[in-house]
């Protein structure tokens, strides 16, 4: 399951970085296992990416990314957990239509 997490992350950022109009200089993540791992090194290290994560036990530190969360994510899908490829693939699809809205107006 752990390997099956890092490869969705990799996966995910690279759907990411194709939708930008700017080259990724960087991954900055939270300190979980997902995101904190040799794959995930191996990955941006291979790809010039400088990688930097969140102190420990500091929350605030992902305070933007938590506000996000709260008013954009919670609002389109709730505060269930969701996991597995289908939903990660309902999530994708949503996020692709309100993708734009949410970061333009």
């Amino acid at each position: 399951m752990r390997l099956r997490n890092q490869m969705l992350v990799i996966e995910g950022r690279e759907k990411a970085a194709a939708d930008l109009p700017f080259a990724m200089l960087g991954l900055d993540s939270d300190n979980d296992g997902a995101f904190m791992n040799q794959s995930v090194f191996d990955y941006c290290k291979g790809r010039g990416l400088e990688q930097t994560r969140s102190r420990a036990f500091r929350k605030n530190d992902q305070a933007w990314v938590e506000q996000k969360n709260g008013s954009v994510v919670r609002r389109l899908v709730g505060y269930g957990r969701l996991s597995g490829t289908d939903a990660r693939n309902a999530l994708a699809k949503l996020y692709v239509s309100s993708r734009l809205y949410i970061n333009f107006f």
